[in-house]
Formats: structure tokens, sequence, C-alpha cells
């Protein structure tokens, strides 16, 4: 027994956690171009009652499907699927959710596949009763909901999907077009129930955004989101701005109008990608590619750090998907280059703009030592009661740091639905009891893209950024 247990098997998070609800039915997951396998198509799904047992059955046979040679499924060609053992994988509880039952939507963007199939329509069964077979303690602490679709405001029920997901402490990312308000948005954003709110804006001008999108609701959006930003910097929650590079938006008028547009709106964020529709096929980014180069030196030199959205999507599941973020790269330090722009180094952290010194970078833990205005320094034993920030995969690894594992006493996090839960035994903490715990030191632990946020925050909840590190790459 013990031999099939310790047995190495393919495996993936969203194969053994995930649930995907999409117009076509239920799935495992769908990341960018790749889906899994469909568990029960719409219809079928409609006539059925799906339980917490059957939905775990349907798991193990994609496992099986996944490790079978003879096979030759959608899993089998994604990045994200890893070697692990029988004992690690757990397939009954509820991890990452992609709600996207509906596709109805208020806008006709001309890069949405529903677009193009004219396929908008009201969804066939009910998500909600299968949300509902997982109880609290089936909730992995990481556990997070992608509203999307569809536009998610036009839920007549959006209220009982919120209930559910705060009552069982899953973190929401709700993907919105912006068009209609919400209050519901702005309250979640104002007591971070809601984690992020995303928004694709996607023109810089009125003229493209209604030949992109079909309506004519560019200035109606923009002031939605300036209340959405308004909400998210009282409270929990973070609005992010997105930027679909395509065809119709690559010039000038609308780089700059879109820069000018987030400067006034505020944003926590500003996420670029492309329009991925067309990425399987032989379609040439290049001139999508330039203009992503010229907007992201553009707001680099007014103090923002746009993100590269395809590194947490597209590039995490494919070699094409990586290909393509090493063009843009690529085309980033020509275009720095060209405008004497100075370069951005991923290890470094910014905050407004300026890369922070030194001293407040590990190097390497497991050496026992960070650097401090280019001197190394050792923990010393007056360093007994270590913080991690935020709970994610990289901070996660450092518990398994010899030196540093009887020094940690939890994690902290400023959203308030991961409060309370453990991690390995380890509590995670709010910012404010972070502070009343007198930690000695606090290790910032995440991807690149938010190290500079984080640590501002940090900064000013502590008021001593000298007991705040930042783990590099």
């Amino acid at each position: 027994m013990n031999d099939v247990q310790n047995q190495l098997v393919k495996s993936c998070q969203r194969l053994e956690s995930g649930l995907r609800f999409g117009p076509e039915g239920l799935r495992a997951c769908q990341f960018g171009a790749i889906a899994s396998p469909i568990y029960w198509e719409a219809g079928e799904a409609g006539g059925l009652t799906i339980t917490k047992k059957m939905v775990i059955e349907k798991r193990q046979w994609l496992l099986d499907q996944l490790n079978d040679p003879t096979t030759d499924i959608s899993c089998k060609h994604c990045d994200m699927v890893v070697e692990k053992t029988r004992q690690e994988i757990d397939l009954t509880k509820l991890g990452q959710i992609d709600l996207a039952t509906t596709s109805a939507c208020n806008l006709r963007c001309n890069y949405c596949g529903f677009t193009a199939e004219n396929n908008f329509v009201a969804a066939q069964f009910n998500d909600l009763a299968i949300l509902k077979e997982f109880d609290l303690e089936d909730v992995q602490w990481d556990s997070v909901v992608d509203f999307n679709g569809g536009e998610p405001v036009l839920l007549t029920n959006l209220s009982e999907y919120i209930d559910y997901f705060v009552e069982h402490r899953i973190r929401i990312r709700f993907m919105t077009n912006g068009v209609r308000y919400s209050q519901a948005v702005y309250d979640g954003l104002v007591n971070g129930t809601m984690q992020w709110v995303c928004t694709s804006v996607d023109a810089g001008t009125p003229s493209t955004y209604f030949k992109m999108k079909a309506r004519d609701r560019f200035s109606q959006v923009l002031e939605n989101l300036a209340r959405y930003a308004h909400a998210g910097q009282q409270g929990g929650g973070r609005l992010a701005i997105k930027y679909i590079f395509t065809a119709d938006n690559c010039g000038d008028d609308d780089i700059l109008g879109f820069l000018y547009a987030c400067l006034a709106i505020k944003p926590h964020q500003v996420w670029l990608t492309f329009n991925f529709s067309v990425f399987e096929g032989d379609y040439d980014y290049s001139e999508e590619i330039k203009a992503y180069a010229k907007m992201f030196g553009l707001f680099r030199r007014h103090g923002i750090e746009p993100v590269h959205y395809s590194v947490g999507h597209l590039a995490l599941i494919s070699q094409k998907g990586k290909s393509m973020f090493e063009r843009v790269l690529g085309a980033i330090k020509e275009d720095e280059k060209k405008n004497q722009i100075l370069p951005h180094l991923a290890r470094e952290v910014v905050v407004d703009g300026k890369v922070l010194p030194p001293g407040i970078k590990i190097l390497n833990p497991d050496q026992r030592g960070f650097s401090r205005n280019g001197s190394k320094v050792e923990f010393n034993g007056s360093t007994n009661r270590i913080l991690l920030a935020p709970p994610c995969p990289q901070s996660i690894a450092l518990i398994k740091s010899e030196f540093l594992s009887q020094k940690i006493i939890g994690f902290i996090d400023r959203d308030p639905m991961v409060k309370g839960k453990r991690i390995n035994g380890l509590p995670i903490f709010s910012y404010g009891e972070a502070v009343e715990l007198g930690a000695d030191l606090v290790i910032v632990a995440s991807p690149p893209q938010h190290r500079a946020d984080i640590y501002h925050q940090l900064s000013e909840q502590f008021g001593d950024a000298d007991k705040i590190v930042v783990q590099v790459d």
C-alpha cells in the first residue's frame, strides 16, 4: 500500500480542487487557450443533481486520463502539470473557481469569442447548488473565485453568490466591464471581500472604444472606475484596469488617452496583455508588441509599474506564452534604450517609480543573512519572531528553511477573507494584529509585481521600515 501511495503521478492543483462553470458546462479549469476535458455538458448538467461525490469521481477520472499513456487530453499540453506522489493528492477540496456560467453581456467586444459566435446565453445549470455541496472545511486556505463570463453585474442573484463566498471565506476576483455601476462591487472593495475588481478598458478614446465594443460607453465606464478606485482606497479591495492590445488600439491617441485616464483614476494596478483569441494560429503580434512596449515605458516614466498579465496567465501554461513574453521584454528594452529610460530590474523593488535601496533585500535566507546598505547582516539571537507576507507559494517555501522555521510565528495579509486561516499550522494575521504581535522582522516574499505595493503598505502600517525586508528571486 505504501508503494502505491508513494508512486509518482502527474497532477495539477486545478485538476485536484478547481471548478470551471462555463456556458459550455462544467470542467476542472480553462486557462488561456487550454481547457481541461469537460465533466458535464451544460444541458446534461441542467438535468442532474450534481453532488460533491460526483465531482470527486470526475476529478479521479481526469487524473487517470492524465496518467494514461494512450490518451491525448489537453491537460498533457499544459505546463502547470507537475509530478507528485499519490498521497499528496486530495480531490475533495474547493480551490480555484472560475464562475462563467452565463455569457450574457451588455457589450459586444470584437475580440470576444461569444461575439464572434453570437453566443450570449443564460445559465443552463445551477452552479451555486453545486458549490453548496462543499462545506467550509472543504475550502482551501487560498481558495478564490474569478467572476467573469459574461458580465457578472447582470446576475439577478449576485448578492446570493457574494454571500456564499463571504460565508465560505473564498476570496473574490471580479471581472466586470464597468458599464453598469454596482453598489455591491463598491461595498466589496470598501470592506475587502472583493480582493480584486478588474475592468478591461482597451481604449484611450471614445471612438476606439465604440469600434471595439459596439457600445458608446467609454465615459460612463471611466466614471464608474473612478468610483471603484475611491472605494478601494478606503478599504481592503483593489482595482485593476486592463488593456488588451489588438489590431484596433495600438495608435498613439489610444496609448496616451489610456495613460492619462489611469493617471486620473488612480487604480491600484494597470494590467497589460494581448488578444489571445488568435494565439494558436500564425498571427503576427509585432504591432501589438511595439505598442505594448511604448505604453509600458510611458507608464514607468510617470511612476507606475504596469503588470504583465501574461506572466500569471498564458506564460504559465505554454511555451508559446513564454516566448511571447520574452518578445515583450525584448521590445521593452529596445524602447527603454531608445527613450533613455532606466532599465527595469525585475529583482528590484520599485515604490513610486523609485528602486528601493539594497538594505531591504534578502539575498539568501539559507545562508542566514541579508544585505543592508551593501553589507551582509546575520540573523542573530534577537531575531526570534518573524512574520511572512503575504501567504503565497514564495512565502510558504520559507517555512522549510532550517534556521527560519523555528522563528516564524505566522503570516500576515490585508485580505479579511483569509484572516484566521492556517497554513502548515501557522495562523494568518491581519495587518493590525501583526503590529500588536511585536514581530522582530517581516519578510515580504511575493511575486515581483506585488512586492512594492506590499512593502509600501507594511512600512506605513508598522512605521518602521527597518523591520521589513524583501526576498528577491
